[in-house]
């Protein structure tokens, strides 16, 4: 059946929040308790989305009540707009600007971030920022489910739902080379061109095992015939701490080249040279849902994001 504008122009707040309600409680009574309504009033408001959306949301059971496949989608999409309207409300409160609520990863914060928010501050809508950063897969989710407004960072296509394709606005930024760092005073340091025997007698501080510059690194090794690389010291999610243990231990690393630039990076470490190893280029762009592009500040912070990134890339 198709969908009904009528019907649409009928919903409030607590008709999503129901969605939410029967997939926590799996149970008419249940929620109809949660929401002070008698169950027949509940079972209306099923009727309502399901006529508003033009499709069956809610299965019934002798176990009780489910979501369909289109009953959790249709709860997906709803839960970024429940917490735009509960961040809004506690703004309202507060007094304060809007907060633009953007997700990101760790290497983003030597340089990128930092410069699109000096950009930023002249900017004729006052808006507060809060930042989060984390692996990719797990920024993505945090945009998908609402608790951020955009996503920074390295872009994995290949580990995004498909359904969330189709939600999604895509910037591309720019890409980095993932390189093979170490100290200084490292042996393989003053080195000209390192072998496979090198890297496989070396031993490295790296990521976790799901972290995709490991798997990198991982995938790598075994497309030139070497084993997989000597662990000494796992380092979670943090650049920063990764290259100081290189500058205080004799280990090698795979890090992006974004955070070798950067000018704040510390005591400088040396790339090595080790062009057998083909290492995947990162990508890194920028995202939001559809719903959220016309948040106040978004646009102003994707352009300065776009600025700094033809900077580093030297195209001004």
């Amino acid at each position: 059946m198709a969908h009904s504008p009528q019907h649409l122009d009928r919903l409030r707040l607590r008709h999503l929040r129901l969605m939410e309600l029967i997939e926590a409680h799996g149970s008419l009574r249940a929620v109809a308790e949660q929401l002070s309504l008698t169950q027949p009033a509940v079972s209306q408001m099923v009727k309502d989305l399901e006529f508003a959306f033009g499709s069956v949301l809610v299965e019934r059971s002798v176990r009780g009540v489910t979501l369909t496949a289109t009953g959790r989608l249709a709860l997906q999409r709803a839960r970024s707009g429940l917490a735009t309207f509960q961040t809004l409300a506690q703004e309202l409160d507060e007094g304060l600007p809007p907060v633009l609520r953007i997700g990101t990863n760790p290497a983003m914060m030597f340089n990128v971030i930092p410069a699109a928010l000096r950009m930023t501050r002249d900017d004729a809508a006052p808006v507060r920022y809060a930042l989060r950063s984390g692996l990719a897969m797990d920024m993505t989710r945090a945009l998908w489910d609402g608790e951020i407004n955009a996503y920074v960072g390295r872009i994995d296509w290949e580990v995004v739902p498909s359904e969330m394709k189709k939600s999604l606005r895509h910037a591309h930024l720019f890409e980095t080379d993932l390189v093979v760092a170490c100290a200084q005073d490292h042996p393989l340091a003053q080195k000209g061109k390192v072998t496979p025997a090198d890297l496989e007698a070396a031993t490295w501080a790296l990521p976790p095992e799901n972290s995709k510059n490991r798997m990198g690194l991982a995938a790598a090794f075994r497309n030139a015939g070497l084993s997989e690389p000597q662990i000494a010291v796992e380092v979670a999610a943090d650049p920063h701490g990764l290259m100081t243990i290189l500058r205080e231990m004799p280990l090698l690393a795979v890090v992006p080249r974004l955070v070798l630039d950067a000018p704040d990076a510390g005591r400088p470490l040396v790339t090595l040279d080790a062009d057998f190893l083909r290492l995947p280029p990162i990508e890194v762009g920028f995202l939001t849902l559809v719903e959220h592009e016309h948040v106040i500040g978004l646009a102003a912070f994707r352009a300065a994001l776009s600025a700094a990134s033809r900077q580093m890339s030297g195209a001004v």
